[in-house]
């Protein structure tokens, strides 16, 4: 909008408003969720176990990056190994899901939404069962989740955001990725944010504005891809090669077999030992083209990430998705539209679907849970807590977990509407709130697709997709004038003579926009 100071130099996007008892309400809804949480811990002792957990507390114990994915996790684990704590780590996990609400409540205040707007954008991380369940997994996603909102935070948090919050979103980005690679579609959304947020003035039109949109956009990428370039030096001097893991190619082969047909694809004899005779319609899920003995890639003679296995896996992939880009692409539209069923079905096993869930009994890691395989899982873990640490259920706290679970969720259907209405606002819109819901809708958007894209849908990606999302359709509703703090002194001086001589309605330096509530 013309004249918005949404979109000039200096201005933060909203004005201080008072004091801290003017947020009674949300830190009132900010403890009640800390109960939940509390329950949660009482009810599932020390942690709740996935078969990832495993891998990622083998990497901090040894020191060295993983090979199906990458360790920002396990250094985040390492840093806490000296208490030997798991319930350290899930107590830091709660508070790091309490921060991103708290996060997207402050965002949210600072660009003009009102309060209990703002708050409404918070709830789903706040109170969605399966996100407080999600933190109690030893998992990467909770961490994942606090590093990405953190990141669209300083670069959202003023208009335009100064180049210490440009440089430092942009490591909080990379950060995430090398957390998780969908980290990638954060990324994508910090750039887009600076992009979008360093305007481009009348009184400065010609070459310097662009230099200045321009270099603020590079710094934001250079930032975003240090900690990436770090992690994979770090990952070269173990493995001898540059990257973030040796599993791309194998992800991305279960993700093709869904749909791969070797007579449509004709590959080389090389890559023919990859090929399965059974039609696409009676096919065991994608995951199980990686983990299970039966799958042809895992018939041939050599560790499941080998370098060898991993590029032979990826030229099939790709060339799967060559020969059959409209399978492909129906592959991943299906996977990606069951984030928006109003039904959370059984998927993509009993064993994987338990593990998002507060039961009553511990849920398993395999489907013996005596077998000298499990065993041998928890006496690995045991390695980091030096104890025991298989999951203990206590009532009555357990049972009220399990309740709440089954009444207090985000259903995939309000995921959808709320992604759907934010980019609908934002359009309709456009202006100061468009350009600072792009970013968080992008980053929401990313990572539902992303992994259909290239693995498989899982419902716990879709969980760290929501406080993205909801945060964008909140900025999408933002107050289009809303003059903010001034650090200009000019300007500054300008809005104090305008307050003084129209009071709330008063102009920031003559431009006639009424100022904030």
């Amino acid at each position: 909008m013309p004249g918005s100071t949404l979109d000039r130099p200096g201005i933060p996007l909203t004005p201080s408003r008072g004091r801290l008892g003017g947020h009674a309400p949300f830190l009132l809804v900010l403890l009640v969720a800390a109960l939940f949480r509390v329950v949660a811990a009482l009810g599932y002792r020390p942690a709740i176990w996935f078969t990832d957990s495993i891998t990622y507390l083998d990497e901090a114990v040894t020191g060295t990056p993983g090979l199906p994915r990458p360790s920002g996790y396990s250094l985040y684990l390492w840093l806490l190994k000296p208490f030997h704590s798991l319930t350290l780590v899930m107590a830091t996990q709660h508070v790091m899901g309490l921060l991103v609400a708290v996060l997207v409540y402050a965002v949210a205040c600072r660009c003009g939404v009102p309060r209990w707007g703002a708050t409404l954008a918070a709830a789903p991380v706040l109170f969605d069962a399966y996100e407080i369940e999600l933190e109690r997994l030893v998992l990467s996603d909770t961490l994942f989740l606090l590093f990405g909102m953190a990141a669209l935070a300083l670069v959202l948090w003023r208009s335009p955001p100064p180049l210490w919050a440009v440089v430092a979103g942009g490591l909080c980005a990379g950060l995430s990725v090398v957390t998780r690679p969908t980290g990638i579609a954060i990324a994508v959304g910090v750039v887009l944010a600076v992009l979008l947020r360093v305007p481009l003035l009348k009184s400065l039109m010609g070459p310097l504005a662009w230099w200045k949109r321009a270099g603020a956009t590079g710094l934001a990428l250079a930032a975003c891809a240090t900690p990436v370039f770090a992690y994979g030096l770090w990952f070269s001097s173990v493995y001898g090669e540059f990257g973030l893991s040796r599993s791309t190619g194998v992800f991305l082969y279960g993700r093709v077999m869904a749909f791969a047909e070797c007579p449509k694809m004709r590959p080389p004899p090389e890559l023919r030992r990859l090929c399965t005779k059974i039609p696409p319609e009676r096919r065991m899920i994608s995951q199980n083209y990686i983990w299970r003995g039966s799958s042809p890639l895992n018939r041939i003679h050599g560790a499941r990430y080998s370098v060898r296995k991993n590029r032979l896996a990826q030229r099939f992939a790709l060339r799967a998705i060559s020969a059959q880009p409209l399978d492909y692409l129906r592959a991943v539209g299906h996977d990606t539209l069951r984030a928006f069923a109003w039904d959370r079905t059984v998927f993509p096993d009993r064993l994987t679907y338990d593990r998002y869930l507060f039961g009553t009994r511990p849920a398993e890691l395999a489907a013996n849970p005596n077998s000298k395989y499990v065993r041998n899982l928890y006496r690995r873990a045991a390695r980091y807590e030096l104890g025991p640490v298989r999951t203990r259920v206590y009532q009555p706290w357990a049972g009220l977990a399990h309740a709440y679970q089954g009444v207090v969720f985000l259903r995939g259907t309000m995921v959808g509407a709320v992604l759907l209405a934010g980019l609908v606002v934002a359009l309709v819109r456009r202006g100061p709130p468009g350009r600072l819901a792009a970013g968080p809708w992008v980053a929401a958007a990313g990572l539902i697709v992303l992994p259909a894209a290239t693995a498989e849908f899982d419902y716990r990606y879709v969980l760290t997709a929501v406080p993205f999302g909801c945060l964008a359709l909140a900025l999408s509703c933002a107050s289009r004038n809303n003059p903010g703090q001034i650090s200009s002194p000019s300007v500054a001086s300008g809005t104090v003579r305008g307050e003084a001589e129209g009071g709330r309605g008063g102009t920031v330096a003559g431009r006639g926009v009424r100022g904030g509530p």
